[in-house]
């Protein structure tokens, strides 16, 4: 398990620098700077803002510093939020995005087991069919579909919970639901197919011979070999949720990381933008390199591959 453990982790340094060097090449390419606005700056002060955040050297040699600097734990001021380092705007707006996307993966894998497990033990009932037509529209149904109806349903028409912030519980159930019933579609689905294919192998159909409990033998012995594709699932769905919520933290007014990297766009702040990729690529790799191990440990011949 450690041999597989450090595999992993010496995957993440390539794949870190890989992302980081093409982010880096992408900001540099698009025509405009972070010092370009709707009124001309000064030739002057501009020559100065760019020694001052070092842009007039070479790409190579901003890039270079950059990557040095990263490994020191400073990734730069921000051009746009003066007086605030690039790692203080990320770690402020951080915490909102990784709580609701704890929060809507827990929704999501909670809903989306009970409602694969449902689907498969009830399979070609009028309850299963309502599930596949759920998980259907959940996974039709896009984010900026989803959060305007659950607004106006529960936000404006009823009035049972707050339709915009981030400080009270009554605020966070809508978004929650909006990210949650996505991925608990996929997971459902994922389940469902899952425990059918388990249920159909020699093992099973042994342990039926033995006279096991049927409920034993679907909760015990099937689900957690079935249980595997949805670990698999969760790592990119984790990191989906946080990196992907920008749409639901936008409707909704959420101060997240979404909104804090729109911003970066629009106002061309480079070091920032960078920062939160780099957050964004470290998240993605941590969550699938969590998801491998678990898949590890539920499953020994994965780890013997």
């Amino acid at each position: 398990m450690l041999l597989f453990l450090f595999k992993r982790i010496l995957f993440v340094i390539p794949t870190f620098f890989g992302v980081t060097f093409l982010t880096f090449a992408l900001i540099h390419s698009i025509p405009g700077g972070p010092f370009d606005g709707e009124r001309e700056m000064p030739s002057e002060i501009r020559q100065r803002l760019n020694e001052r955040y070092g842009l007039d050297k070479p790409l190579n040699v901003q890039y270079y510093r950059y990557i040095r600097n990263v490994f020191k734990g400073d990734f730069g001021p921000s051009y746009k939020y003066t007086d605030w380092d690039v790692i203080e705007l990320v770690q402020s707006k951080a915490c909102v995005s990784f709580e609701l996307g704890v929060c809507s993966m827990l929704f999501a894998l909670l809903a989306g087991v009970f409602m694969g497990v449902i689907g498969a033990r009830f399979q070609g009932t009028w309850l299963d069919t309502l599930l596949n037509i759920f998980s259907t529209l959940g996974m039709c149904l896009p984010a900026f579909v989803v959060g305007p109806f659950l607004i106006y349903i529960f936000g404006l028409k009823y009035r049972i919970f707050d339709v915009a912030g981030w400080d009270h519980w009554s605020q966070k159930i809508l978004p929650i639901l909006t990210i949650g019933i996505l991925y608990a579609s996929y997971i459902s689905r994922l389940t469902k197919g899952a425990l059918t294919r388990v249920l159909d192998q020699s093992y099973i159909m042994a342990a039926r011979a033995r006279g096991l409990n049927e409920w034993r033998i679907f909760f015990v012995h099937a689900l957690r070999n079935a249980l595997l594709p949805v670990v698999a699932y969760m790592g990119p769905a984790f990191a989906g949720i946080i990196s992907g919520a920008i749409v639901t933290e936008t409707v909704f007014q959420i101060p997240g990381l979404g909104r804090l990297f729109i911003q970066a766009i629009s106002g061309r702040d480079h070091m920032l933008i960078l920062g939160i990729v780099n957050f964004y690529a470290f998240t993605i790799i941590v969550c699938n390199m969590i998801a491998d191990c678990i898949q590890a440990w539920l499953n020994p011949k994965i780890r013997l591959q």
